[in-house]
């Protein structure tokens, strides 16, 4: 903003929005010589306009636009004049123009950078709103973005704006097209034309039969990030979920390969001209995206009725991705997928299990679900490691033993289809990507050996254990009984403890003596001692993996089938299996070298000499001792990873932590845990003692609830045995049921959020309290839960049960220039109380966190 002109214009001058005077200033700057300073009069309730001219740029996923902004009221915002050349004006012939805003709203005072980060979703949403407003196209493939635009808040007296600094991040110039295989951003120019049918539908057979045979009963799918089909399906793969509707291209290549795809279907308006007929035969659901709103259900409603009208294959479903509104999804969709962010989390897997079957419960009966499994931890997690390495987002893969306990999981609820969750291309040679990659494959194998109960079975009983923390979902077809061991000590982060040398009993009631049990395992099987006991029949297995399954079948062609299975692919799993230890062997190594105070060849001797065992192993051909060699390994690494981690940042847990416990990310942990004595004292969070409502509300404390029918909720000060002072914040569920019973529920019914905090550049922010819940909260997995926008969900604090006061903390790492806002909700029927809520900024001498550019 050094230039003597000024770059800012008011878009909507009217008789409520006028301007007063601009100039170029200097002496009151953030960058450079000056800055923009504009004055507008604008009647409150309304905002002025203040757009800059920028390079056309087609919207991607990575689209940001940030500005430095001083303005003397709060509430002022980011918003993009975008432009869509497929939405024609009927009126005017011109292409529609859409302000999307980012409805996140600055402090007012002193210089902020405003951010908006989410275009392309935000794109996504208001062009919903728009097509039910105008009724015509509104089709936001190629849109480009062509303004940033301040919206600066109206009042009493004048609005006082200054600006400095505009910027665009993640563009594609307009010059060239945007490439097609852009997974979730634009699709060129060329419509979707018809590919050839290679024969007619019958009248008992849908088009997508008829073209290309029966989609999988239980798919297996990717988010597709551009990777080659090819590439894909050699992972085990039958689909890939896309962002926007496919190109004709893309749709030929599915074609060919016998893959289907997942993606969002033509807009109502674009049905009309465009049916859905065989040319979307490899398209086996159309995904109308997420629900998280009661205003988008009636949009969602009117676009599955107008799928249902146009539709040639009435077997296609239509799906929905909930969060929070599970029963509603499933009175408008076919399918309903299901899922939540696990890796790096403080969440149990019983904890996730639990959740999954309320959300099960909570559909209407005989939707089919999906479960979406995350294939590397969630973006709150990447940005903050990104942030504190001074690049983009990270990826921090899962492990084959995450995938693993997230898809055994999801056997409690009989699912229909596997979704990964996918942010990075599988195809790139990152050694994290070639760590996805083969943990993908496996678990694909995994699944594969499991498909003709998942398909087919039907949830029967559970098997007792002779161990506590151990049990069995049994799934039976006809004669035979698949059981998936379901560990229930194991949290996310927590490595897989090494078994009880004491032998594992399983107990089947109602199973016929004659039966015949196996272990079995993707690279091969063992048969089982069982013997008829009171109650059932036994199995007895000297050593359990974590992967494993047990079949105890009377069905001969049940054991034929997976013996047909294991020859066909035994050997490729063993080999991934190897590789996938050898990869992470690799990381291990160069992790301890880079920390003082470790001794690596002790750590990794014992995982050395497994990796020695599984060369032998492979000599003699024998895949199944070298796949457990292999296994066993990686159960030493998870060990030594623990320890290790233990002791590089013993005061960062998960939930406090702002990064997930990995061989990757133990540099930076230690970096945070040296860091963390140094910085400001500790200061109350504005109105965090809870003493006074007032204080509490002019702070900007907000409750927010949700309408729940069967409960109750309150929000108060509570004088009941403080943490700190004489009140503390006490968070309340009761049933409405004369029994007590709590209801279902989806999602936490109540929960309060605090005003935003900003962080000094290159500073942690550290939140710590108080906590007490007398008894844990009944009716959702979820039991006390504080998490901040920063850090997600995913990153949050969980206390089930806490009779007596006792203290939290969480730190975080804010990408420049974003606010921090504190959540506190209860999941479930019961009480909890917080108090002594306090903030800490943290400088992080001589490490690499990002810094704002200057």
């Amino acid at each position: 903003m050094d230039d003597a002109t000024p770059a800012l214009k008011l878009l909507n001058p009217s008789a409520e929005v006028r301007l007063i005077g601009q100039s170029i200033e200097g002496g009151r700057n953030r960058f450079g010589a000056a800055s923009e300073r504009i004055v507008v009069a604008a009647a409150a309730g309304t905002s002025a306009q203040l757009a800059y001219d920028l390079p056309e740029a087609i919207v991607l996923s990575e689209t940001r636009l940030a500005a430095w902004v001083s303005c003397n009221r709060p509430g002022a915002q980011l918003a993009a004049t975008v432009i869509l050349p497929r939405a024609i004006d009927d009126e005017t012939g011109e292409p529609r123009r859409l302000l999307i805003r980012s409805n996140k709203n600055g402090g007012g005072g002193d210089w902020e950078q405003l951010d908006f980060s989410d275009i392309a979703k935000e794109l996504r949403s208001q062009a919903r709103v728009a097509r039910a407003h105008f009724g015509g196209v509104m089709d936001e493939r190629e849109a480009k973005v062509t303004q940033l635009v301040i919206l600066a808040p109206g009042g009493a007296g004048h609005t006082e704006v200054w600006v400095d600094q505009v910027a665009m991040y993640g563009v594609l110039n307009v010059g060239g097209k945007a490439p097609g295989a852009t997974p979730n951003g634009v699709v060129p120019a060329s419509a979707v034309t018809p590919v050839e049918n290679t024969g007619a539908a019958t009248a008992t057979t849908s088009p997508v039969a008829a073209v290309s045979g029966k989609p999988p009963a239980v798919p297996r799918i990717i988010q597709w990030q551009g990777e080659p089909l090819e590439f894909l399906q050699k992972l085990g793969f039958d689909a890939v979920w896309m962002g926007r509707p496919p190109v004709d291209a893309e749709i030929a290549d599915a074609r060919r390969l016998g893959m289907f795809i997942v993606c969002e279907p033509p807009t109502p308006e674009q049905m009309r001209t465009l049916p859905l007929d065989g040319r979307f035969a490899q398209v086996m659901a159309w995904d109308l995206g997420t629900l998280t709103q009661p205003g988008d259900l009636e949009l969602c409603h009117r676009w599955s009725q107008a799928i249902e009208y146009y539709e040639s294959a009435p077997s296609r479903p239509v799906l929905l991705r909930p969060t929070g509104m599970t029963r509603e999804a499933s009175r408008i969709a076919d399918l309903v997928m299901i899922g939540r962010p696990t890796l790096g989390s403080t969440i149990s897997w019983p904890a996730y299990g639990s959740w999954l079957v309320q959300q099960r419960r909570l559909v209407r009966g005989g939707t089919p679900l999906w479960v979406n499994v995350e294939t590397h931890c969630g973006a709150h997690f990447a940005s903050q490691l990104g942030a504190l390495r001074g690049s983009s987002a990270a990826i921090v893969p899962a492990t084959f033993h995450d995938l693993t306990m997230a898809t055994a999981a999801a056997f409690s609820v009989s699912p229909r289809g596997f979704c990964f969750q996918s942010q990075a291309s599988l195809a790139g040679g990152e050694p994290e990507n070639q760590l996805r990659g083969l943990a993908l494959e496996l678990t694909n194998l995994r699944l594969g050996l499991a498909e003709p109960w998942l398909a087919g079975g039907k949830s029967a009983t559970v098997a007792q254990s002779s161990r506590p923390d151990l049990s069995g979902l049994v799934v039976k077809v006809e004669r035979s009984h698949l059981i998936i061991p379901l560990r229930w000590s194991d949290q996310a982060l927590a490595p897989d403890r090494k078994p009880n040398s004491q032998p594992i009993s399983f107990k089947l009631p109602g199973v016929p003596e004659s039966s015949d049990a196996y272990l079995l395992s993707i690279a091969g099987s063992q048969r089982l001692p069982a013997k008829r006991v009171t109650g059932g029949l036994q199995l007895t297995v000297d050593h359990l993996p974590d992967d494993a399954f047990l079949l105890v079948t009377e069905d001969g062609y049940a054991y034929s089938h997976i013996e047909r299975y294991l020859r066909q692919h035994a050997a490729r799993a063993t080999h991934a299996r190897v590789e996938l230890a050898a990869l992470r062997r690799q990381q291990a190594a160069q992790a301890l070298a880079a920390l003082p105070g470790i001794d690596a060849r002790a750590e990794l001797a014992p995982v050395d000499a497994q990796m020695t065992a599984v060369v032998e192993t492979m000599r003699r051909n024998d895949n199944a001792a070298a796949f457990a060699c292999a296994a066993e390994a990686e159960r030493l690494l998870d060990e030594a990873l623990a320890r290790v981690g233990a002791l590089t940042a013993p005061t960062l847990p998960a939930g406090s932590a702002p990064l997930p416990l990995d061989w990757t990310t133990l540099a930076e942990l230690r970096s945070l845990e040296a860091a963390l004595p140094n910085g400001s004292a500790a200061q109350p969070l504005p109105g965090g003692d809870f003493e006074d409502l007032n204080v509490l509300l002019q702070s900007g404390w907000q409750r927010i609830e949700q309408s729940v029918a069967g409960v109750k909720t309150a929000v108060r000060l509570s004088p009941e045995a403080p943490g700190q002072g004489s009140y503390c914040l006490e968070l309340q569920v009761q049933s409405e049921a004369p029994d007590g019973t709590p209801p279902a529920l989806a999602a936490s019914p109540v929960w309060v959020t605090s005003p935003p905090l900003q962080t000094p550049p290159g500073h942690l922010i550290e939140i710590s309290g108080l906590v007490r819940v007398a008894e844990a909260p009944l009716g959702l997995a979820d039991p006390l839960v504080i998490f901040d926008s920063i850090g997600g969900e995913e990153g949050a604090i969980r206390i089930e049960s806490s009779p007596a006061w006792r203290p939290f903390r969480m730190v975080r790492v804010p990408t420049p220039g974003a606010e921090m806002r504190l959540t506190i909700a209860l999941g479930g029927v019961g009480r909890a109380q917080v108090d002594g809520l306090a903030v800490r900024y943290i400088p992080l001498q001589g490490a690499t966190v990002a810094q704002t550019p200057r």
